[in-house]
């Protein structure tokens, strides 16, 4: 089936709702344990979220192959790339939703492409999912209800976004297959067909977690001038330019690229920018970076 077909399939956007809102109700209730040994056992959690009622018709393409847990956490730059093709029908409206990013991990897990136990994973001294989950747990070990309570987030976070605590920006950020497929577009967009430029600005996007969260901030919910993918493609375009010509540049800090886009929206304010030309809009953002 193709998107014409009718709407992808997603979870029920109230269900999913009060699933979260149950589950974080309480930190380190029983609930809350019971649902991380569900989320330890892959097939317990298939059979648990089977209980949230889907909508929509179409299929999404899935990963190819199995992937492994540091690989899922934190994909590499061409697993980021064959997935946003494998995704490349999916509309902007589409992919900011958690209820469609969610049921698409639920159906890689459901697949063999990934195990439950890694949407727990998050770096430190315990970066296995499972391994973090169990300690948690581990009434001796564990530091009660605060980590079993965080561990719950993860799961949510890296299952389709937790816009309870975070917003939306949570989609762009903690859901893998969400920050694939955003990291990708925006690069696509700016490349407009040249991989040189698609490498340059995948390099950017990818400097590490922070800098792609603070784009996001920036350039998706607190400014209106980036609404424009002319404008924040041109931003993009100059911004890895000059990061690939001194990698030592401070431009790959994230108190520079909030300076760089409060530049831009000065640049806005004095001139209507949608209306320039690329190579126009590339010339102004070369002054935005390279202004002192």
């Amino acid at each position: 089936m193709n998107a014409m077909d009718g709407p992808f399939k997603e979870l029920s956007d109230t269900e999913y709702a009060t699933f979260r809102r149950e589950l974080l109700r309480v930190k380190g209730s029983e609930r809350q344990r019971e649902f991380l040994g569900i989320v330890r056992d892959t097939d317990a959690f298939l059979d648990h979220v089977s209980a949230i009622a889907t909508e929509g018709v179409v299929d999404v393409a899935l990963a190819t192959e199995p992937m492994t847990e540091s690989e899922y956490k934190d994909p590499p730059a061409d697993t980021e790339q064959a997935l946003y093709v494998a995704w490349s029908s999916l509309a902007p409206a589409v992919a900011c939703r958690s209820t469609f990013w969610a049921n698409l991990t639920i159906e890689h897990i459901r697949a063999g492409r990934i195990q439950s136990a890694y949407l727990a994973a998050n770096g430190g001294n315990l970066p296995g999912g499972a391994e973090r989950i169990d300690f948690a747990l581990d009434e001796e070990k564990g530091q009660g209800p605060k980590q079993i309570d965080e561990c719950v987030r993860t799961v949510l976070r890296r299952l389709g976004g937790l816009r309870e605590v975070r917003g939306n920006r949570s989609i762009y950020v903690d859901c893998p297959f969400a920050r694939a497929w955003w990291r990708e577009r925006f690069a696509s967009q700016a490349a407009d067909g040249d991989p040189q430029v698609a490498s340059s600005v995948r390099a950017i996007l990818r400097t590490n977690q922070t800098y792609w969260e603070k784009l996001i901030d920036r350039i998706v919910f607190r400014n209106s001038t980036f609404g424009s993918e002319n404008i924040r493609s041109a931003f993009l375009r100059v911004l890895a330019q000059f990061v690939q010509a001194d990698p030592t540049s401070d431009l790959t800090s994230s108190a520079s690229l909030q300076r760089l886009c409060r530049r831009a929206t000065t640049y806005q304010g004095a001139r209507e920018l949608s209306i320039l030309n690329d190579g126009e809009l590339d010339a102004l953002m070369e002054a935005v970076v390279t202004e002192t």
